[in-house]
């Protein structure tokens, strides 16, 4: 199911070449630093906390310690996400799972 996700995210509006954020769609982000509470995350050039990005109910940043859990954000993940089109919102809607 997670190939889906990365299949539509590639196709239906990634960050452009300038890393400039589309006018609403998909994109893909990175988790910057997670964990005690503390959420950071890089999207299109953007830096955005734990209060400026929705988050769905499976995944954990509050996390204290690491249990090796797959719904644990932590530093690295590559994060799809939904924009808004006047780009004030940002959705995590999953981890990306790309296979290598």
């Amino acid at each position: 199911m997670e190939d889906v996700y990365a299949f539509l995210a590639g196709s239906l509006g990634q960050v452009q070449d300038g890393g400039s954020l589309p006018m609403g769609g998909w994109t893909f982000g990175q988790v910057l630093a997670a964990g005690s509470g503390t959420l950071r995350i890089s999207v299109g050039g953007l830096t955005l906390e734990a209060g400026e990005v929705y988050v769905p109910t499976d995944l954990s940043y509050t996390w204290t310690e690491d249990t090796g859990g797959d719904e644990l954000l932590r530093a690295g993940d590559q994060l799809i996400l939904l924009v808004t089109q006047d780009r004030q919102d940002y959705y995590i809607l999953c981890k990306g799972r790309w296979r290598q």
